[in-house]
């Protein structure tokens, strides 16, 4: 069963691929086979995740990417294009968070939210999509959360947009599914990355997340990477629409 897993000649883009999820599934995909276009705005962070994918024998690339910006996003894909005889897989991972309760949240903090992580993802989905359609082929992943589905106070902005997101997903899930595109999300729960770095000082949230988690502890940016494997790879071939929840069992409550 393991060729169904394999990723070997394909050739993917990750947005976001600088740090915590994003950079551990840019090294991920290319540990399954798969070269590698690294984008953010963190070119350094990019570059150095490309370099790990090329220390793995695989073909890594960075490129400097606002994901808010089309013509950016476009020339991301252009390069894609020419360095890739194929875009096979991609990753619109990028997010911010401004944690603040509605009362004191400016319209200016709730729509750059917006605008990073649901309209990063749109454009990015828009423009990649446009290839894959056009190949007949292909996997897309979005990156939503818990926080899509539900909610705790003072993310309103964040669970706004990623709701957004695996709705969009749903969406782009129906209209491509006859051009052989697969497009899904996944949905992580409290992970240790630089998003969530503040949240660590948070004893009181720390002493709760036994009864908020029932693993009881945070997932580490590596355990997302079997979620993303598998919906990248041939294993996923009739999965389409999902959120694939990656949550220590948040949920399940």
């Amino acid at each position: 069963m393991s060729h169904l897993f394999d990723l070997t000649g394909r050739n993917a883009i990750v947005t976001g691929g600088a740090s915590g999820i994003g950079k551990a599934i840019a090294v991920g995909l290319a540990e399954a086979g798969a070269n590698v276009l690294v984008a953010d705005l963190n070119l350094p962070g990019a570059q150095a995740t490309a370099k790990a994918v090329q220390s793995l024998g695989r073909q890594g690339y960075a490129f400097d990417v606002d994901v808010t910006n089309e013509c950016q996003v476009e020339a991301m894909v252009a390069r894609a294009r020419d360095v890739f005889p194929s875009i096979d897989i991609s990753f619109n991972i990028p997010g911010i968070n401004i944690r603040k309760p509605v009362l004191e949240l400016s319209l200016a903090e709730y729509k750059r939210v917006l605008e990073v992580n649901l309209v990063g993802v749109f454009i990015c989905a828009k423009s990649v999509g446009k290839v894959m359609v056009e190949q007949r082929r292909g996997k897309m992943v979005n990156m939503s959360s818990i926080m899509g589905h539900i909610s705790l106070g003072r993310l309103s902005a964040y669970a706004s947009a990623k709701g957004g997101v695996s709705q969009l997903t749903r969406t782009l899930a129906v209209e491509w599914a006859p051009y052989g595109v697969n497009v899904n999300a996944i949905c992580p729960g409290y992970t240790r990355t630089p998003l969530v770095a503040g949240l660590m000082r948070d004893e009181v949230l720390l002493a709760d997340l036994p009864r908020r988690v029932p693993m009881g502890r945070l997932a580490e940016p590596e355990e997302i990477v079997g979620a993303a494997v598998f919906l990248s790879s041939d294993a996923a071939s009739y999965v389409t629409g999902i959120s694939l929840f990656v949550d220590g069992g948040f949920m399940a409550w």
